[in-house]
């Protein structure tokens, strides 16, 4: 086996001369060593570093193809929150606008508030009015907006990829978008409450309740009347004239100060307490026969008022009846009751005639007592009148002449009682009409705010502008741009060149978990405030309303029932309207049915998606296809021998 030999051996020094030039004889290396491996390691270094270059330059075109992607999808997003915004104004303008007509119904069914009516139905109208304004102009806008919006993604791709040429490199490109077309329905912008047909509606009910108002007024100034007329002394009244003509007092005679207290029925008990006294008292101031006469008379008026009265009816409540009777003070309205028919009055034969008297103690009934005649059997000549007592209708009709005619009698307080409860009567009587006629219209209300409510309920729009699935972007980098020769021209040939190259990315959008879109209502909402007119007189402020109302779009409006409650309840009390208070359930119910499905107000950024995802929504089933339909809408320059596609994961 042969021994070796170090490098410095003279014999291996005669094989190789060559080699002295980079050992020396005692083995270190020569100074030409050093240089080669110097420059060798600097070669490789440069070499390596414009490789490095190369391919980091070469992979920017998927990253602006990533940044074109995103700015396309960046303009669908501005477009998806402008028109959520508007979707978001617009329902609940029609939201405001119903719920103040329906305030105004309401308060069109309510007697004494039926006045502040008029301008609150206004202000809904108004309310209306701008929202189907303000929907014809939004949907156009949209409408026009999302025809340009291809063009706009393509627009502000291509700039994101011109803006990106830069150190020598060129790019061009563009995003499209998938659905290259505008999908979206905004016939729904059309559809809206009537302000026209509810404000007629309210209007009739309004009308129909002045009637029963105005009713109203007149049963309670005919009841303040007879209160009065039975209780107040103006200058006297019956309360007094019992007392004084009659000694009665106490629970027979009650004093009643106010009219809240007092009922028709109230008169009626004080005046059977008093002509039950008066008969009971009767008795003649004299003897004389005319006196006989006038104090039968009297007992007979008493005992027929007591009767009529007590027969009569006093009923006061959801329905009334009160039929008080006139008692008679003339000689016709004597003929016209039971005091003419009645046989009341004694009779006797004198001589050949059957004699009619006052009283069997009258000086002239002297002769056979023949029973009992009245004053019509009299006034037909079926019996003769006495010249003595004088007993006839004029004296029966005097009874109570003067005390009706007269401030100071009984029957003068108790003929404005009587009169007071046919005006009571027939006042009441109307304002049933009324109340009944009410009840139709506001029905009809009620359907009309139904079908407001239902044509704001309709399905929330599914926005499917251009773009909604996902934008897809080609990028091409021409070819020819020379390496960098600073580094690499000492030791490298010149014309090395980066060759051409492609890229496709997609970008669609997603909602972002850390963003609220009421957010931005509330903005538009504090925005718009200012412009709003003051406070109307029982609902409030109605910037207040439209403001709550936006900002719930995103919950689906679940606090609506609540805000109507509120609504409703600040119109004040409905005691006593029967309709008012069924027109507020009926709409509250109305309101509790409206469904909204809650909108996502989460606003939505671009985000990074494989292509073939958006392809395969726009029917592209293969990435072949994809890029032949995606390369004749870019604009791609010639291509050269060398380009090619980096289409990666996208």
């Amino acid at each position: 086996m042969r021994r070796g030999c170090r490098c410095g051996d003279r014999r291996t020094a005669r094989w190789l001369p060559s080699i002295s030039l980079f050992v020396r004889d005692d083995g270190g290396y020569t100074t030409v060593a050093i240089a080669v491996a110097l420059l060798l390691s600097l070669t490789l270094v440069f070499s390596a570093a414009s490789a490095e270059w190369a391919m980091a330059r070469g992979a920017e075109v998927q990253e602006v193809a990533d940044a074109a992607a995103m700015a396309g999808a960046n303009c669908v997003a501005a477009f998806t929150t402008v028109a959520q915004v508007l979707d978001a104004c617009v329902l609940s303008l029609g939201l405001a606008g119903t719920l103040v007509m329906g305030a105004g119904m309401v308060i069109s069914a309510i007697p004494f508030a039926r006045v502040k009516a008029p301008a609150v139905i206004e202000v809904g109208k108004k309310i209306l009015d701008t929202r189907k304004g303000f929907a014809t102009s939004a949907a156009s806008g949209l409408q026009k907006l999302e025809s340009v919006l291809p063009a706009l993604i393509m627009a502000n791709s291509a700039s994101c990829v011109s803006a990106n040429c830069a150190g020598g490199l060129s790019y061009v490109g563009c995003a499209v978008p998938f659905p290259q077309t505008s999908e979206t329905d905004y016939s729904f912008l059309e559809k809206g409450p009537d302000p026209e047909e509810m404000e007629d509606a309210a209007e009739q009910l309004r009308d129909v309740t002045e009637q029963k108002e105005k009713a109203l007024e007149r049963a309670k100034e005919a009841k303040e009347r007879a209160w009065r007329a039975d209780c107040i002394d103006d200058p006297l009244c019956m309360r007094s004239r019992a007392q004084t003509l009659a000694g009665l007092g106490g629970a027979l005679n009650p004093h009643h100060p106010t009219v809240d207290t007092w009922t028709f029925g109230c008169a009626r008990s004080r005046a059977l307490n008093y002509y039950q006294a008066r008969w009971q008292q009767e008795v003649p101031a004299s003897s004389a026969p005319d006196e006989l006469s006038r104090s039968a008379a009297r007992t007979a008026f008493y005992e027929y008022a007591l009767r009529v009265i007590s027969e009569s009816t006093c009923i006061e409540g959801d329905q009334v009846i009160i039929d008080l009777p006139e008692l008679p003070h003339t000689n016709g309205m004597v003929r016209n009751c039971s005091l003419y028919t009645d046989a009341l009055w004694p009779c006797t034969l004198q001589e050949t005639d059957v004699v009619l008297h006052s009283t069997l103690g009258c000086p002239a009934a002297t002769g056979e007592y023949l029973g009992v005649a009245s004053l019509s059997q009299l006034e037909q000549g079926e019996v003769a009148p006495c010249d003595t007592c004088g007993m006839s209708v004029e004296v029966m009709g005097n009874v109570a002449d003067a005390s009706t005619n007269i401030n100071n009698g009984f029957e003068h307080y108790w003929l404005i009682v009587v009169n007071a409860s046919k005006d009571y009567q027939k006042a009441r009587e109307e304002a049933d009409q009324a109340d009944s006629r009410m009840s139709e219209l506001a029905d009809k209300n009620a359907s009309l705010f139904d079908q407001a409510i239902e044509a704001l309920s309709v399905d929330r729009p599914s926005f499917k502008p251009a773009g909604c699935w996902g934008c897809v972007s080609v990028v091409v980098r021409g070819g020819g741009t020379p390496l960098p020769s600073e580094l690499t021209s000492s030791f490298l040939s010149s014309g090395a060149d980066l060759p051409s190259g492609a890229a496709i990315s997609a970008a669609t959008l997603a909602p972002d978990t850390n963003t609220d879109g009421n957010t931005v209502l509330s903005r538009v909402f504090d925005g718009l405030k200012d412009h709003w007119g003051a406070p109307v007189e029982l609902v409030g402020s109605i910037a207040d309303l439209w403001g709550r109302l936006l900002v719930n779009y995103g919950s689906g409006f679940d606090g609506v029932s609540d805000i109507t409650s509120e609504l409703l309840g600040g119109i004040g009390s409905l005691f006593g309207s029967r309709v008012a208070t069924w027109l507020k359930g009926k709409i509250t119910s109305a309101v509790d049915a409206f469904g909204a499905e809650p909108a996502d107000m989460r606003l939505r950024k671009p985000v990074l998606v494989r292509t073939q995802l958006v392809l395969d929504k726009a029917g592209l089933t293969t990435l072949s296809e994809a890029r032949q339909n995606v390369c004749r809408s870019a604009p791609v320059p010639s291509p050269t021998p060398s380009t090619r596609w980096r289409a990666g994961s996208r």
